[in-house]
């Protein structure tokens, strides 16, 4: 399984990408920008991309998911996101994301979401 992780905080995407490296066989990838994360997402075609929303660059979060649906439409795309309104849960299933999740969370939830929401869904397909 290859594992994209998209936050433009370089911590926090080191911590996942330790994390999941040490969880899950596979590859993790992680971008800090939406025009590496689209390049990423064209190159690799991952199963799945944990991706927030404010990305602080002219593209956000929704962007990238919108992209993602034409660049990579298998890719799995859990948002992962400090925002917390029914308006962003909205638009993005909307989009196509499969969950959404909110900041903080802990890593053992946000581990058995990948694994419920894409690794998982990978068995049976």
């Amino acid at each position: 399984m290859r594992l994209l992780i998209v936050d433009d905080e370089a911590d926090l995407c080191g911590l996942l990408k330790d994390h999941f490296e040490e969880h899950f066989k596979g590859e993790v990838f992680t971008s800090t920008t939406p025009a590496e994360a689209l390049r990423l997402l064209d190159e690799l075609q991952p199963e799945g991309m944990l991706l927030d929303i404010n990305l602080r660059s002219k593209l956000n979060g929704f962007d990238v998911l919108a992209r993602a649906r034409e660049i990579s439409p298998a890719t799995k795309v859990i948002m992962v996101t400090g925002i917390n309104d029914f308006e962003s849960v909205e638009k993005a299933m909307a989009l196509g994301a499969v969950d959404y999740i909110t900041k903080p969370f802990t890593v053992d939830y946000l581990e058995e979401t990948v694994d419920a929401k894409i690794a998982r869904h990978l068995a049976y397909a």
